[in-house]
């Protein structure tokens, strides 16, 4: 089914002028890469599937080297955007990608998790330790000396 052309009338100073839309804006939308087809070209090029919160990362990792031209800030939620395949930001992260970086940073991001946890949880023992604690278990309580006292 073929879209019709929307024609609007609009008044301004005595005059009538014309405006019409067209589908020209719809295809220049299209024509806008962002991170789900990055993600497809990906997969395509490697057999690896990647979540977009993955690809994001890497990006941002790429951007604070100065590898893509994107600001970093807190807040910046501008979507990322290419001309397509022949990018040459697109062709610098397959590259990254195909290199292995995702995973080594994944690796290292989980390393450094265990790690903060080894040490908080050595941390509260140290300090249990320190103030004298046994264990948080409950004791049994002893049995009471006045029940021989009875026979």
């Amino acid at each position: 089914m073929a879209k019709k052309a929307a024609t609007t009338v609009v008044e301004e100073d005595d005059e009538d002028v014309e405006v019409e839309d067209t589908e020209e804006a719809d295809s220049e939308t299209e024509t806008i890469w962002g991170v789900q087809d990055l993600i497809k070209l990906v997969k395509s090029k490697t057999g690896k599937d990647y979540k977009p919160r993955e690809v994001r990362t890497q990006l941002r990792a790429m951007a604070r080297r100065g590898e893509i031209d994107r600001e970093i800030i807190p807040g910046n939620k501008q979507r990322y955007s290419w001309s397509g395949p022949d990018d040459a930001e697109v062709k610098a992260f397959i590259k990254t990608v195909k290199g292995g970086e995702i995973e080594k940073n994944k690796k290292a991001a989980l390393d450094k998790l265990k790690s903060d946890k080894a040490k908080k949880s050595a941390g509260k023992a140290t300090k249990a330790t320190a103030s004298g604690k046994k264990s948080t278990k409950a004791s049994t309580p002893e049995p009471d000396e006045e029940d021989e006292d009875d026979e």
